[in-house]
This record gives structure tokens, C-alpha cells and sequence, in this order.
């Protein structure tokens, strides 16, 4: 059969948070961990956090887009967006100071659209935090410092989208 029908979105998988102080990774082994979400790429000690999550259906996926608001996206944001993936460093700083206003406000709004999304899909696939009881995206909110606290969102997200798109075989 030459398509591949993802017939069941009832996998869950869990998983750690790299900025957790109970898991060790350099910048490889991270980015490794999340396209994979092998855990035993990592050095994780006792205390780290597990979080489960589940695959998203493409329905449950199509809302949480729409809730972060598909409809309204800024276009211009995301092709400027596609354009400071090319550049780093200084040059990036220097695209960017060469933006007008309006084309500043886009790629704003776009960035914005991108972290609701991160968001509204870690809300739909967020099933459980270990060891804590209570609304388990209410809990991850009250995480401290705030940066790890986003840095939590966008991993989470990474693994859910991970998990939602692959074939039954590849489901870890």
C-alpha cells in the first residue's frame, strides 16, 4: 500500500524536559532527543519530571490551530519569518532593524501565532504531569523560571506534533 494511514491517535508516550535540572544534554543530544524522543540519549538523575502526552488526531490538531488563530495569521509575518530563518547573528539583528513598522508588526503577529499554536497543542495533548495532581496544563503554567517554563511549552509541543504525525510503526 503506497499511503500510510495513521489509524489510532491513542498513542502516549512520556517524556522530560531538557531544561530540568534532573537532565543533562548538550545541544546535539537535545535536538537528537526531540526529533526521536529516544530518552536514553540523555543522562537523566533521579527527580526529573515526566510528562505524558498523547497524539493528536488531525482534527484535534486543525483546532488547535484554529484556537491559536489559523484564520487570522499574519501571511507577510510568516513569509518574513522564512526570511530570518537565513540569517544569524549580527546579520539578523541588522534584517531585522531594516524592517519597516508594518512589516515588524507581521512578523510580531506571526511570532505570536506560532507560540499560541505551541500552546494550544500542548493543552490538547498534555495528559498528565507526574507526581502533581490538577489540571496538568495548569500546573505546567505555574512553572518557575519563566523561561523554563516556555522552553517546557515549545519542547512538549515538539513531542506532541512528533508522536501525531508518524505512522503507527514509528510511535515511541
Amino acid at each position: 500500500m503506497a499511503l500510510n494511514f495513521a489509524l489510532s491517535s491513542d498513542t502516549q508516550i512520556q517524556v522530560v524536559i531538557t531544561a530540568d535540572e534532573s537532565v543533562n544534554a548538550d545541544d546535539d543530544t537535545r535536538r537528537t532527543y526531540l526529533d526521536t524522543g529516544d530518552a536514553s540519549l540523555l543522562h537523566i538523575t533521579e527527580g526529573a519530571t515526566w510528562f505524558t502526552l498523547k497524539a493528536l488526531s488531525p482534527a484535534e490538531r486543525l483546532q488547535a490551530e484554529i484556537n491559536a488563530g489559523a484564520h487570522t495569521r499574519s501571511e507577510l509575518g510568516r513569509h518574513l519569518a522564512e526570511q530570518r530563518g537565513e540569517h544569524t547573528g549580527e546579520d539578523r539583528a541588522r534584517w531585522h532593524h531594516a524592517l519597516n513598522d508594518d512589516e515588524r508588526k507581521a512578523v510580531a503577529s506571526y511570532d505570536q501565532y506560532i507560540e499560541a499554536c505551541y500552546v494550544e497543542t500542548v493543552k490538547a495533548g498534555l495528559v498528565s504531569i507526574d507526581g502533581h495532581n490538577g489540571d496538568p496544563f495548569e500546573v505546567l503554567q505555574s512553572i518557575r523560571p519563566e523561561g523554563v517554563r516556555q522552553l517546557a511549552i515549545v519542547e512538549l509541543a515538539c513531542h506532541v506534533q512528533r508522536i501525531s504525525l508518524l505512522g503507527p510503526d514509528e510511535k515511541k
